[in-house]
């Protein structure tokens, strides 16, 4: 069954008029899954998302003096929130426009052009803390898993990445 959808698809794909049809029926040709109506209000409340974060450093490191041994510190966050493909996205990016306009004087840098995150970044922990808590604000979530912990974890050497031993077990 998913061979010949795949093979009509390819077919249909490979024409104009094949392309105009699946542009105008999209619930058929996807059997509902998609349609020119968009989600229910129904189901945008009904969905959201979650995303595991799992952070390796030093205790000791400065710009000033690089690390040169194995991370000795870890943790693991989750964030979430409401839909986000119409929802959580929009929240987020007028949180983060609206923090970068009232707090400009927070933000160290000056000229050019910058990534959110490093912006806010430069403006240190009191900066991310405020960015996160305009976040909250709006219903994204943060939830510290596994605090800032000492590590001992064989991973934990320079270049290589994965969660740490407890989470991976939880995945």
């Amino acid at each position: 069954m998913v061979a010949l959808a795949g093979a009509l698809f390819n077919a249909l794909s490979g024409s104009g008029w094949g392309r105009a049809l699946l542009l105008r029926q999209p619930a058929l040709f996807t059997l509902g899954a998609f349609s020119d109506e968009g989600p229910s209000e129904e189901r945008l409340a009904a969905t959201s998302w979650k995303s595991v974060f799992f952070g390796r450093g030093w205790s000791d490191a400065t710009p000033d003096s690089p690390p040169s041994a194995s991370f000795d510190r870890a943790a693991t966050v989750l964030v979430s929130g409401p839909e986000p493909g119409y929802i959580a996205t929009a929240l987020m990016f007028l949180s983060m426009a609206r923090f970068i306009k009232e707090e400009r004087r927070r933000l160290p840098i000056v000229g050019g052009v910058f990534t959110p995150g490093g912006l806010v970044g430069s403006g240190g922990a009191a900066a991310i803390t405020a960015l996160v808590d305009a976040l909250r604000a709006v219903g994204i979530r943060f939830e510290v898993e596994e605090a800032l912990h000492a590590t001992d974890d064989s991973r934990t050497q320079l270049g290589v990445w994965g969660p740490p031993a407890a989470a991976r077990s939880k995945l």
